[in-house]
């Protein structure tokens, strides 16, 4: 096996990690160091979903029984809906000023929820309890997915302005995140983006991708909920910083 397959398992492997500890993010992890590696974009975009796919199928399996099946159920509905929006806005508008605005979107609110968090601990906290803003996730989860595969990036926002536990919210993320994955590899396939090199790259992903979601499991079981918490503020200002570094 040559340097240039090993750097590739790294890169898949850290994805799979991030995904399994933070509940998203694995695209935003890989994709960029699988270009610094130099792999062709559209086996790298077909590699990592079925990766995606694989993992979050993994984690559902370990955790399907705190999934919320009600909320998970508005976000699909609203993903359905805000996916034409998404492709509208595609060719109406320039994709690389989204990414840029939802990058310093993040990076904003990432230092708001981190510094509140560690600061101001008594303040009351935004809590989401209308049933609406599931649909309203949804929607927007499902424009971003069409922009550029940014579809978690809402639904872990509104994970953490719901106060769901550790394994409600990574388990709804994921389940949401499998359905959605499913009809990307199905459009991957008919669109013809897979490759020579997709499936057996993916094939010798597969124990990369185990040993991750083993290692990020049990990283989430000694993690308090507290320290999660702040976890998540900063990678979602690291990918702010990432995506806006992508742009320039």
């Amino acid at each position: 096996m040559d340097f240039f397959i090993v750097f590739v398992l790294i890169a898949i492997f850290l994805g799979g990690l991030v995904r399994s500890y933070f509940g998203f993010g694995e695209a935003l992890i890989s994709m960029p160091l699988l270009a610094i590696i130099g792999l062709d974009t559209h086996t790298a975009i077909s590699t990592i979903g079925l990766a995606g796919l694989f993992v979050a199928s993994l984690n559902i399996f370990y955790d399907f029984k705190t999934i919320k099946y009600k909320v998970l159920c508005k976000m699909l509905i609203g993903s359905l809906l805000g996916i034409p929006i998404g492709i509208w806005c595609l060719r109406h508008f320039e994709a690389g000023n989204v990414q840029f605005m939802l990058g310093i979107f993040l990076i904003l609110y990432g230092i708001y929820a981190l510094a509140r968090t560690l600061y101001f601990k008594n303040y009351a906290h935004i809590i989401l309890k209308s049933k609406i803003w599931a649909f309203i996730t949804g929607i927007v989860s499902g424009m971003l997915g069409s922009l550029y595969n940014s579809h978690g990036v809402p639904v872990v926002i509104y994970g953490t302005m719901t106060r769901w536990g550790i394994k409600a919210f990574k388990s709804t993320v994921q389940a949401h995140f499998l359905i959605t994955a499913i009809f990307v590899v199905i459009g991957q396939i008919t669109g013809g983006i897979w490759t020579s090199q997709t499936l057996s790259l993916f094939l010798l992903s597969i124990p990369c991708l185990i040993i991750s979601v083993m290692i990020g499991k049990y990283l989430s079981h000694v993690t308090t909920p507290h320290n999660f918490e702040k976890w998540i503020y900063v990678f979602l200002v690291l990918l702010g910083i990432l995506m806006l570094f992508v742009v320039s």
